[in-house]
């Protein structure tokens, strides 16, 4: 039998967290663990455990079916990103809940949702919090950046340095940069002028670095093609 190409990452809906978060603790720790289980195995049949269980999973498993179909692919859930809030939510995070009892991944789950969709930071008690402070490393690299501007004016064909793109970006914080992810990507050409530098401002390389792969943008080598699509490529 073929197997199926497991996953590293989906987009994790806040369709999701307004599920879980009308469930106890318990229930949606359980819970959680299913749709990660769905996700990132190739489990193909789902341990439900009662029929209110059963009704809710119904309610998850189109999304979460489409969601990992356009992972294995490669391909982007535009579709399911225009209508839904969403950040994206690692294997890690389901190693975590993994080494949880049903309770602890409950509230750990909910604390994730809280954090990316209210920002809310939460307070949790061992072992739950340990494993939310290692989560929010990479948490905050899906937080909402500000949106690229757009000027206009006539091109001025003079190739913007990595210097100046450093200097000007001062949102960028432990960003790997615009010349890490250029080294990262080799098949990617610097055509960025002066005249569309703003198009630089305020993106996070880091993350524009490891959701490249999965976009349908992977195979460009116009840094100016990926960048008037960052938010499609880090699904924002």
């Amino acid at each position: 039998m073929e197997q199926t190409k497991q996953i590293k990452q989906f987009q994790f809906y806040d369709f999701y967290a307004e599920i879980l978060n009308g469930l106890n603790d318990e229930e949606a720790g359980r819970m959680a663990r299913l749709m990660c289980e769905y996700m990132f195995t190739d489990n193909a049949v789902i341990d439900i455990k009662d029929d209110k269980e059963r009704f809710y999973w119904g309610n998850l498993v189109d999304v979460l079916q489409e969601s990992k179909e356009n992972e294995i692919k490669g391909k982007q859930s535009t579709g399911l990103n225009r209508k839904m809030k969403h950040f994206t939510f690692q294997d890690n995070f389901y190693d975590a809940i993994k080494l949880l009892d049903d309770k602890q991944s409950g509230q750990y789950i909910k604390a994730i949702c809280g954090y990316m969709f209210d920002n809310k930071t939460p307070t949790l008690k061992p072992p739950s919090d340990s494993f939310f402070t290692l989560a929010k490393r990479k948490l905050d690299l899906s937080k909402t950046r500000k949106r690229i501007g757009s000027k206009g004016g006539k091109t001025e064909k003079i190739p913007v340095t990595v210097e100046q793109v450093n200097a000007a970006d001062i949102m960028r914080g432990q960003s790997i940069g615009m010349d890490g992810f250029l080294k990262h990507n080799p098949h990617v050409k610097n055509d960025i002028y002066k005249s569309s530098m703003h198009l630089t401002s305020c993106i996070d390389w880091t993350t524009l670095d490891c959701e490249l792969p999965y976009s349908e943008y992977r195979d460009s080598t116009s840094l100016y093609q990926i960048l008037t699509h960052y938010k499609e490529i880090i699904g924002r």
